[in-house]
């Protein structure tokens, strides 16, 4: 079992404000200069990736953990970044749809308790899901943003 964490007004805001700043970011660099910048192995569009890519899975496991009844969850698979092609315009739009998906079902009534087993964690909340992937999220979009800030 993981130490739970608690989804709150706070996380809701983190989610939605991180990815309105990805959206800012990939609207105001080239994408030339998002494919070049490193952050150790990965560019800046890998890093977005991730982040995008993580924020969709994170998004269904609530949405399971709301509709199902108490469902196993199984750890993100280590694996290839995609493609270094991958259109950041497309990602960030899609970051940011993953995120809205996680705070609308979280304002439910009661859906931050909705429990779930996850491979790794053991049993958690449907709450927890979504303040990890707001906590997670930041911790690379905080890199992004010093990366790139606004001019």
């Amino acid at each position: 079992m993981t130490e739970r964490l608690i989804y709150d007004e706070d996380a809701a805001f983190l989610l939605m404000d991180d990815a309105a700043t990805v959206n800012a970011i990939v609207r105001r660099t080239p994408v030339e200069q998002l494919r070049a910048k490193r952050f150790g192995d990965w560019t800046a569009v890998d890093l977005i990736a991730h982040v995008t890519d993580t924020a969709e899975v994170f998004a269904e496991r609530v949405r399971r953990a709301l509709e199902e009844d108490t469902p196993r969850l199984e750890a993100i698979p280590e694996g290839s970044l995609g493609s270094p092609h991958r259109d950041p315009m497309d990602l960030a739009k899609r970051l940011l749809a993953a995120d809205q998906r996680i705070v609308a079902f979280l304002k439910r009534p009661g859906a931050t308790a909705r429990p779930a087993i996850h491979a790794e964690w053991g049993r958690v909340d449907a709450g927890h899901i979504g303040a990890y992937q707001a906590t997670h999220s930041h911790e690379h979009v905080i890199e992004l943003a010093a990366a790139f800030p606004p001019a």
